[in-house]
């Protein structure tokens, strides 16, 4: 009787079905990661872009009050206790005469973050006293 050696084939497949599932396992936690962080920078830019909107809002408020009086001037907004925690707006006041009529420009600068991850975001407003 004939005895017929193993190839050991069944080690081998093993072996390769191992390495692939973890290549696959690297890949898939590479691109959560990738997701997560690409999901920060959206948090952050959407909160640099509201930060910039409420200090031309502020600042729209102190150039051209309700009761008059107000004044044409940079200005810079920080936001301690506020869904905003962390962020400010720097405003900008350039004013210009058009066929005798004032107009004032206000562009209002939000950044956000911390560390890697910060974000700037522009708001310009023009208001007519």
């Amino acid at each position: 009787m004939k005895r017929r050696q193993s190839s050991g084939i069944g080690l081998v497949g093993a072996v390769f079905l191992m390495v692939v599932v973890s290549l696959l396992s690297v890949g898939l936690s590479k691109v959560l990661e990738s997701n997560a962080l690409s999901r920060s920078y959206d948090t952050v830019s959407s909160r640099a872009f509201f930060a910039a909107e409420s200090g031309a809002q502020l600042a729209v408020n102190r150039t051209v009050p309700p009761a008059g009086g107000g004044s044409c001037a940079s200005r810079t907004f920080s936001f301690p206790e506020s869904a905003l925690l962390g962020c400010s707006a720097s405003v900008t006041c350039s004013s210009m005469l058009v066929q005798g009529e004032t107009y004032y420009t206000l562009t209002s600068t939000g950044q956000c973050g911390a560390g890697d991850i910060v974000a700037q975001r522009i708001v310009q407003v023009r208001v007519k006293p």
